[in-house]
């Protein structure tokens, strides 16, 4: 899962085009802990090319093996990457293998949290953290385990291409969606998605495309062809919130996102959600 997991998001057909997925190793056959075998593997390239994305894939027993030949073979390969402008992510235990090669000195990272003493002792320079299940320093990123790999991965879609992506690729895939807890936050967009409900998703898709639109309920309900009772219903039981509720963070989080990304001041703030409301 610590391989085929970030691949099933980053081989998604709404990415077509534009994700083209490499399988690099030391070796051309590789073997899984739970005996699936791996062939045709690509060799690892001399230098990673600007602006690639490198997943570093975990093992349950990683750990144990670093001082193989193999492994040694894929840190220093590491070491002469560090310097490039690539994005490096460890995936649960892969984590050590950038720590291993010197590369999380002064940086924030988490691991496993069966690990996390590891990794402390790997990289005794580096900003362990712990009880967050990812965590983004720069262009490093790392996850606590094979699961949060795949919310590191809806992430970084988001980041590049946008919440919406990210939302239609979790939506697709069933994927539950959470968010750190400590480290960067994801976006208030991805929170209460973690539901099978298509027509809530609807309504949230709507308010997230003009959070400044002053939504009502009977707006909202003609567009989904809900009555309004069945959709408040809907809404608090699918998310956990009211509908109103919903729609006032909405507009807190848009004027966050003003006062943030623009030079506006408060007053025009207040003037522009007024005046879009």
């Amino acid at each position: 899962m610590d391989l085929a997991a970030p691949a099933q998001i980053f081989a998604h057909d709404s990415l077509e085009g534009l994700v083209e997925l490499h399988y690099i190793s030391p070796s051309e056959d590789q073997s899984s802990y739970q005996g699936l075998h791996l062939t045709k593997l690509e060799a690892l390239p001399e230098q990673l090319p600007n602006n690639s994305w490198l997943l570093l894939i975990g093992t349950s027993k990683l750990a144990r093996h670093l001082d193989e030949p193999e492994y040694r073979h894929a840190v220093e390969w590491l070491r002469l990457q560090s310097q490039g402008k690539s994005l490096i992510a460890g995936i649960c235990s892969g984590t050590l293998l950038a720590a291993k090669a010197g590369m999380l000195d002064g940086k924030r990272c988490t691991t496993h949290h069966e690990l996390t003493d590891v990794l402390r002792t790997l990289a005794p320079e580096a900003r362990v953290q712990e009880d967050c299940i990812f965590v983004n320093d720069g262009h490093l990123w790392s996850s606590a385990g094979i699961t949060t790999g795949l919310d590191l991965c809806l992430q970084l879609v988001a980041d590049h291409w946008g919440h919406g992506k990210a939302l239609e690729i979790a939506r697709s895939l069933v994927l539950y969606q959470r968010r750190s807890g400590h480290e960067q936050q994801v976006s208030f967009w991805l929170n209460h998605r973690n539901h099978i409900h298509s027509r809530i998703h609807d309504v949230q898709d709507m308010i997230m495309s003009a959070p400044g639109h002053s939504w009502t309920l009977s707006e909202l309900s003609v567009r989904v062809h809900l009555s309004e009772r069945h959709l408040s219903r809907m809404f608090t039981r699918a998310t956990g919130e009211s509908l109103q509720d919903y729609l006032q963070q909405a507009r807190v989080e848009l004027a966050r996102q003003l006062l943030e990304q623009t030079r506006l001041s408060l007053d025009e703030i207040a003037e522009k959600m007024w005046l879009s409301g």
